[in-house]
């Protein structure tokens, strides 16, 4: 468990230091927050979901929705971020 609260800080410690606007650091903020709430039911593995690797032919929706979470989340994180920087230095541009 402590790698998660290791990343949480450190994904903490990106959002206290974005400079993206509200909607944005909102929008990260969930999806954090839905990737953690992955990670931790792939731990618990209720209705086996942490075997989302494996199940294929055969995966529940369930297998499919947290592998989709797990893998899915990190790249709209980054495209969020990209997104964001690229507001600020267009922004920044202007002026």
């Amino acid at each position: 468990m402590a790698w998660a609260l290791v990343a949480l800080l450190g994904v903490g410690a990106v959002l206290a230091g974005w400079r993206g606007g509200p909607v944005a650091i909102v929008a990260g903020g969930a999806l954090v927050l839905g990737w953690m709430a992955a990670a931790v039911v792939t731990v618990a593995d209720p209705r086996n979901s942490g075997g989302f690797m494996d199940c294929w032919p055969r995966c529940t929706a369930w297998q499919d929705g947290v592998g989709f979470v797990v893998f899915v989340v990190p790249a709209l994180f980054v495209v969020l971020l990209l997104a964001s920087l690229a507001g600020y230095a267009a922004r920044r541009v202007r002026r």
